[in-house]
C-alpha cells in the first residue's frame, strides 16, 4: 500500500481511542449497578491490573510482528491453523455482540431529542448508521482515522467543558463520595464489573490493520500508551463531578451526563453531550468494523473462509466485499436486543486475549525478538509479572461469568457459542481441500 494512504500516529490514536472507549459514555450504568465509590475505584484499578499489562503484551507483539491480521496471525504462527482459527472465531463472536450494540445505543441517545420515534424509524436510523460506516470503511483506514479524529476532538472538548463548569457546582469535599456505602446484589456486581471491563478492553482491536499503519512497529506502541491517560482522565473526572452533582447513583442511566448538564443550567452543553453519545457510537462502530473485516480477509487468504472475503478494492485497497457482507449482517442483527449479552461480550474477548498471551510466551521461547522494537521492560521478571496479572484477571472474570450464568440454560449459551468454532473449523478445512 502507498505510504500516503497509511495511518500515522495522529490518525492511529483516535482509532485506538474508539477501539477501546469513545469517552465516558457507558459508565453511567456501572454507577447505578455498584455505586459511585466502587465505580471510581474500578476506573483507577482496572488500568493497573488489566490495561497496562494488556498494552505491554499487545505492544511487544505488534512491534515485533507487524503483520496484517494482527492477533489472528500471531496465534496462527505460534500455535497452528486450528488455534489461529479459534482466535479469529472468538474475536468475531466478540465483535458480533459488540458491534450490534452501537447502532442501538445511537438511537437511544437520539431518542433524547425525539422520544416519540417508532420502531420503523429507529430501524431506518440503525441502517443509516451501518451503511454510512460501510462507505467510510471501504474508503480505507486513513479516511476512518481522520473522521474518528474529528469525533474524538468533539467528545473530549464537550467533556472538558463539562468538567470545568462542574467545578463551580461542587464543594471539593469528595469524602462523601468515597465513603458512600453501596448495597447491590451479586448480579449487579457481575454486570457492573462486566461494564467496567467493557470500557477498558480492545487495545488489540486495531492490530489486524498493522500493514496499513506507517512504521507500525514504532507507531502502535506509542499510540497505545498515549491513549491510556486520555481515557482514564476522561472517565474519572466526569464521573467524579457527576456523582457530586447528582448523588442518587441508583437512578443513573445511559445519557446521564446530558441530564446532569441540564440540571446545572447548561442546555446547550446537554445537547452537545447527547450528540457526543451518538458520535461515540458511530466512532466505535467504524473502528471495530475496520479491524473485524481485516480478520475475515486474513482468514479468507488462509482458506478458512470463502475467497470473496479477501477480494481487494482496486482503488481503495480495502476488503470491500467483506465490509459489505458485514453491513448486511449487522442490518439484521440490530433487530435483536443484545444489551443483556454484555457479560458474554467481555467473556469472549478475554478468552481470545488468553491465546495472544500464550502466543507471546511461545515467541519469547523461540527468542524471536527483533532489535530496535518494543519489548516488555525488566526482562523475564517484567514478562512473567505482566502475564500473571493478565491471566489472573481473565481467570477471575471467567469464574464471575460462569457464576452469573449458573442456571443450566444460561450457562449453555456462552459455552455452546465458544465450542461451536470446533466443528466450523473442521468443516471449512474440509471444504478447502475439496
Amino acid at each position: 500500500m502507498d505510504n500516503t494512504k497509511k495511518a500515522k500516529l495522529l490518525t492511529l490514536i483516535p482509532i485506538i481511542f474508539f477501539s477501546v472507549s469513545g469517552g465516558p459514555y457507558g459508565l453511567e450504568e456501572i454507577v447505578s449497578s455498584v455505586g459511585s465509590r466502587i465505580t471510581l475505584l474500578l476506573i483507577l484499578l482496572i488500568p493497573l491490573i488489566w490495561t497496562i499489562p494488556e498494552c505491554l503484551i499487545v505492544s511487544e507483539l505488534s512491534s515485533n510482528y507487524p503483520i496484517q491480521g494482527g492477533y489472528y496471525k500471531w496465534v496462527q504462527m505460534t500455535m497452528g491453523r486450528f488455534w489461529g482459527f479459534m482466535e479469529g472465531y472468538w474475536s468475531t463472536l466478540y465483535t458480533l455482540i459488540d458491534l450490534s450494540l452501537y447502532p442501538i445505543l445511537f438511537t437511544s441517545y437520539l431518542k433524547i431529542f425525539y422520544p416519540d420515534m417508532n420502531h420503523i424509524t429507529l430501524y431506518l436510523v440503525n441502517l443509516l448508521v451501518i451503511w454510512v460506516s460501510v462507505y467510510i470503511n471501504i474508503k480505507g483506514i486513513k479516511s476512518v482515522g481522520e473522521i474518528l479524529g474529528i469525533f474524538k476532538l468533539f467528545i473530549l472538548i464537550a467533556f472538558f467543558v463539562f468538567i470545568l463548569l462542574g467545578l463551580f457546582y461542587i464543594n471539593f469535599d469528595f469524602s462523601p463520595v468515597f465513603l458512600q456505602k453501596s448495597s447491590f446484589s451479586p448480579h449487579h456486581l457481575i454486570y457492573g464489573l462486566s461494564l467496567a471491563f467493557w470500557n477498558f478492553i480492545g487495545w488489540d482491536n486495531a492490530t489486524p490493520v498493522l500493514e496499513e499503519i506507517h512504521d507500525s512497529h514504532k507507531t502502535y506502541p506509542k499510540a497505545v500508551f498515549l491513549t491510556i491517560p486520555i481515557i482514564v482522565f476522561f472517565y474519572f473526572f466526569p464521573v467524579l463531578i457527576g456523582v457530586c452533582i447528582h448523588d442518587s447513583s441508583a437512578t443513573w442511566k445511559f445519557g446521564e451526563f446530558s441530564f446532569i448538564a441540564q440540571t446545572m443550567g447548561f442546555p446547550l452543553l446537554s445537547v452537545f453531550l447527547t450528540l457526543g453519545g451518538m458520535i461515540m457510537c458511530l466512532g466505535i462502530f467504524n473502528s471495530l468494523m475496520l479491524s473485524s473485516t481485516r480478520i475475515l480477509s486474513s482468514m479468507s487468504k488462509d482458506k478458512l473462509l470463502p475467497n470473496f472475503f479477501s477480494v481487494i478494492h482496486p482503488k481503495f485497497h480495502t476488503p470491500h466485499l467483506a465490509i459489505l457482507f458485514c453491513g448486511f449482517i449487522y442490518s439484521i442483527l440490530v433487530l435483536f436486543d443484545f444489551e443483556n449479552l454484555i457479560v458474554f461480550d467481555v467473556f469472549f474477548y478475554l478468552i481470545a486475549m488468553s491465546l495472544e498471551i500464550i502466543a507471546l510466551l511461545i515467541f519469547r521461547r523461540r527468542n524471536a525478538l527483533i532489535k530496535d522494537t518494543f519489548i516488555i521492560p525488566f526482562g523475564k521478571l517484567g514478562l512473567y509479572l505482566t502475564i500473571s496479572l493478565a491471566f489472573l484477571v481473565i481467570f477471575s472474570m471467567t469464574i464471575f461469568t460462569l457464576i452469573s450464568t449458573s442456571q443450566s440454560v444460561s450457562l449453555l449459551i456462552p459455552l455452546g457459542m465458544l465450542l461451536a468454532g470446533i466443528p466450523i473449523y473442521y468443516f471449512t478445512s474440509l471444504r478447502s481441500k475439496i
